[in-house]
């Protein structure tokens, strides 16, 4: 009987150290950091990008690094595809910065090659004023004609680089203004209640800065969409709550399209009390859920409906 306990014992020591070990598995994979991986190591495989944007590869670098050490440590997803998507924007920073290094490269081919074509043509005026032959005039047209060529290539290539410059100069300040959330919907920007009156649904005038924020983003990027979502806590009747949350969303709308956005650019929704972001037992929670989250599209204009 002794011997049949021991058995059982180890048995049962077994189980428990067979379930300690299923549950130290690796964390669930984060679509966000996979993509910013793959968008890094694209950019790493690049020679040209490596050759022009050291800097800016080590700079995504940094950030696909902390994403991936939140991974491995479990971290709030939301954390991971924080720095996953700093990751992502630096890795597309530092391609365009290496296409303005390219575009500044060209330029000055392009000037070598116009001083080249210019004092050919000098040379050949040179000889039409000593031979006088119409054959020599047509080769002086055709090398005046070559270093036209090479000025407007010139041109093309400086505004290739300033407009490549700006591009990335502008997804950096993104990052930096915007202060929105990455999430596989999309960008989302909070807007608190603050922003309105206690039971009204007309945004007050300090929500000025931030309409015009959005605004100003989406005239950048034409090709983005917004959707409007409001929300209230769980106080007053569902039919109250509901209304009230898409009145404010529709006031947001209202801002926008008067900031400069397309009215048929925004979509609007309302979910009363549903989707809580903190717990409604508390004066802190429902300040939390009364809020209007507006979600910018990927730059196909494509938004996940909410589930």
């Amino acid at each position: 009987m002794i011997r049949i306990n021991r058995v059982v014992c180890s048995l049962a020591l077994i189980g428990i150290s067979c379930a300690l070990l299923a549950s130290c598995g690796p964390p669930l994979k984060n679509a966000d950091l996979e993509k910013a991986q793959a968008a890094f190591a694209e950019a790493k495989l690049d020679p040209v990008v490596v050759k022009n944007a050291p800097l800016g590869l080590q700079n995504a670098e940094s950030s696909l690094k902390k994403a991936e050490i939140l991974w491995k440590a479990e971290a709030e997803p939301e954390d991971v595809s924080h720095q996953a998507y700093l990751a992502q924007k630096r890795t597309a920073i530092a391609q365009e910065t290496s296409k303005q290094k390219v575009a500044e490269q060209r330029i000055e081919a392009a000037s070598s090659e116009r001083a080249k074509v210019l004092l050919e043509a000098r040379t050949s005026e040179a000889e039409l004023a000593h031979k006088k032959t119409e054959e020599q005039r047509a080769l002086l047209a055709a090398k005046t004609a070559e270093a036209q060529k090479a000025t407007d290539a010139a041109k093309a290539a400086e505004t290739a680089a300033r407009e490549a410059e700006a591009r990335a100069k502008s997804l950096e300040k993104e990052l930096a203004d915007l202060h929105a959330t990455k999430s596989e919907r999309g960008l989302v920007i909070t807007l608190g209640d603050v922003l309105f009156d206690t039971g009204k649904a007309e945004l007050k005038s300090g929500s000025i800065v931030t309409v015009s924020k959005i605004a100003n983003f989406m005239k950048t990027y034409p090709n983005r969409k917004l959707l409007v979502e409001g929300f209230t806590d769980s106080r007053g009747s569902d039919a109250y709550n509901l209304n009230l949350s898409e009145q404010r969303a529709y006031a947001v709308q209202r801002a926008l399209t008067a900031a400069g956005v397309g009215s048929e650019r925004i979509s609007v929704r309302g979910y009363g009390e549903t989707f809580p972001v903190a717990s409604n037992d508390s004066p802190e929670g429902r300040q939390l859920n009364r809020r209007v989250e507006v979600i910018i599209s990927d730059e196909d204009g494509r938004i996940i409906e909410r589930r």
